[in-house]
């Protein structure tokens, strides 16, 4: 059976006053293994964000528990959580988040450097991370000279050069064209098979549900097996 590797269990998010509290997150239960793709798909506005920002340690539930790696985190503090985020967990962005000052290979370099691999090390992981999205013809190359996918291509790059077990992917296909995003997702669910990694997916792209492991739908603020 496979690990484990995320728990949530009755996490709620609250906004606002008591007076007028807003649920974008009621009551979701679900855990996520290793070696597995789970999409948590839903309209704009579900909720899906909110979760995906528990599940990376940048917010903290209003109620429930929330565990990575068979640890409780729901109370750790926020000096201990930005270790546990670079050891733990490697971000995608719809945005591709790519610093456009700095190349190819560079930009997967920093979240090497930020982890204190060292220089020769960091070196070969970035290299070989970049040949597995098939960019390292890409190395020298600037974000302005890319496109869109290749964008995309990078920052998985970067989250696997980072070698962190969980992967959270934040609507990556949604900047793309139909054909390029669901390759996208195709290499996530390749990459989660061949280095047991967890992906957890949000989308509201209802293309992407035939190239997943598991969906989750979400709908106003509610989770549960599609």
């Amino acid at each position: 059976m496979s690990e484990t590797t995320v728990n949530v269990t009755g996490v709620s998010k609250i906004y606002g006053s008591q007076a007028l509290p807003i649920t974008a997150v009621r009551n979701a239960t679900f855990a996520c293994c290793a070696g597995t793709v789970t999409a948590i798909m839903g309209p704009s506005g579900s909720g899906k964000t909110t979760i995906l920002s528990i599940l990376g340690l940048l917010l903290k539930p209003s109620q429930g528990r929330v565990a990575i790696m068979g640890r409780d985190v729901t109370d750790l503090d926020e000096q201990r959580l930005p270790a546990l985020r670079r050891t733990s967990i490697g971000f995608i962005f719809q945005s591709f988040n790519l610093f456009s000052a700095l190349t190819v290979l560079e930009n997967v370099l920093l979240a090497l450097q930020l982890k204190k691999v060292p220089g020769r090390e960091a070196a070969n992981r970035a290299i070989a991370a970049l040949e597995r999205v098939e960019l390292v013809k890409r190395c020298g190359f600037y974000p302005r000279d890319l496109s869109g996918g290749e964008k995309q291509r990078v920052s998985i790059a970067r989250a696997i050069a980072a070698d962190a077990p969980i992967i959270l992917a934040d609507e990556p296909t949604a900047n793309l064209d139909s054909k390029t995003g669901l390759r996208i997702i195709d290499l996530l669910y390749e990459l989660s098979g061949e280095q047991n990694k967890t992906v957890v997916v949000v989308s509201h792209d209802l293309r992407i549900k035939e190239h997943v492991n598991r969906v989750l739908w979400m709908e106003d603020g509610v989770i549960h097996e599609d």
